[in-house]
Parts: C-alpha cells; structure tokens; sequence
C-alpha cells in the first residue's frame, strides 16, 4: 500500500480526491489529511508518506513553506487553482501539478508518475529543489527529458530551439538536445526573452548579435538563423532596442 497524505485547506477538495482515489487506486492509502502547515510538518515527521497530495495556498502559508521546512523523502502531487506563476514554475521543473477542479484522467496519469518517483527519490528530490529556486525567482533553471535522461539548463544558457515536428531541438553553447514536446509549449513558457522568427526557431534574445545582409540571425555561437518575411521588422525592431 503507497501511504498517502493530503494537505489540502478545502474540505470538498480534500472529499473528493479522496473518492476518486479510492476509485482509481486502491493501493493509496489516506493515512493523515489536514489544511494546516503546521500541522502538515508534524503529520510528515510521525507518518513517514511515501505520497503527498500538496495544495500551494493553506490555511497558514504555502506548500512551498512545508518544502523549506521539510525532509522531503516522499514523492509529491501538487494541487492548484490557476495561478501561472507557479505552473510555469512547474514546467520549468518538471514537477507534477493539479489544476482544481480535479481531472481524474490527470489524476490517474500523475499517480502512475508519482510511483516512479518513489522508486527514485533522489532524481525527485533533486527536481523539487529545482522548483524551489524557480519559486523564489533565482535565476531560473529548465528540465530537459529525454528518453534517457534528464538535463538542467540555465535558461541563460540556451541559445535557440528548434522545430523537428512534434519535437524540440535545444541549442546550447556545447549540446544539442531533442526533447519530445513541440516548440509552441516552450514559446509559451520562456515567454519574452525568446523571439520566434520563424515557423521553426526560437531564439534567446541575449544570444542574438545582429542581422546581416541576408536577413538571417546572427546568435552567439556563429550559427545563422532563418527570419521569416512576417517576422522580418518584429525582428530588426527587437535587435535596435537590444
């Protein structure tokens, strides 16, 4: 049996998780629930979870407040109502969130990934730091997955993206790594220090070092890159302001 807690400060959210594990997986758990950090902290130090279902606004503080305070050796399941700041946080991360009102097909999907990290507290300990970091607005970090393993950029680091059908090519000073998401949900998340200048690449906007007299990007690391005829004054605006 995965021993589970909830901390989560609405009841009904709290009732209803509950329902939909009891249906979805029998092999959780709820051994403890509470809306309290304080309590979640002392709740985790007696009960030893091996999951934990944790809401970011509670009755007293945060769930990142419990991630400061906490050893954490169990694998999490954050649950949210919208708030981009920190779902972007979590896609930077890589980290596993719930948006409310609870999907039970997502549900079901972070369950199978929580039971990974279990198997791999260290890779998942070492992610929840990551997350930490992003929240606190240090200078931000991105996970990359790939089939074989998982690599941490700057995003500084980056110099472009792009475009290989549903995939992404990353581009950094000394690797190039394929990830399988498409470049729309990167161009979403990196937000305005990123220029898409074409269908297939995005570019950081701190490598870009002119446009020359064919009209292609010059970056960083000698590369040329493709700007698209739509994209072309965009583009040259953007580079007089650097």
């Amino acid at each position: 049996m995965i021993r589970t807690i909830i901390i989560e400060d609405e009841l009904h959210v709290r009732n209803g998780l509950k329902k939909m594990l009891t249906i979805l997986e029998p092999s959780i758990n709820v051994i403890a629930e509470t809306g309290y950090v304080k309590d979640a902290m002392q709740l985790l130090k007696t009960e030893k979870p091996d999951l934990v279902f944790l809401d970011i606004e509670l009755e007293d503080g945060t769930g990142f407040d419990i991630l400061k305070q906490s050893e954490v050796n169990f694998s999490i399941i954050f649950t949210t109502a919208y708030n981009q700041y920190a779902i972007d946080a979590f896609k930077f991360s890589a980290i596993d969130y719930l948006l409310k009102p609870l999907d039970p097909t997502e549900l079901q999907e972070a369950i199978k990934r929580a039971k990974l990290n279990i198997e791999n507290k260290k890779e998942h300990q070492k992610l929840l730091r990551l997350l930490l970091n992003n929240i606190e607005k240090k200078e931000k970090k991105i996970v990359l997955k790939t089939t074989e393993q998982h690599f941490i950029f700057y995003i500084k680091e980056i110099i472009r993206l792009e475009a290989d059908g549903a995939y992404t090519i990353f581009v950094t000073k000394d690797k190039k790594i394929i990830v399988s998401r498409n470049i729309k949900y990167y161009q979403d998340i990196l937000g305005n220090d990123f220029i898409r200048c074409h269908q297939s690449h995005l570019v950081n906007i701190k490598h870009v070092l002119g446009i020359d007299k064919n009209g292609f990007l010059q970056l960083s690391n000698a590369e040329l890159v493709s700007v698209s005829t739509r994209k072309k004054s965009e583009v040259i605006q953007l580079i007089n302001n650097i």
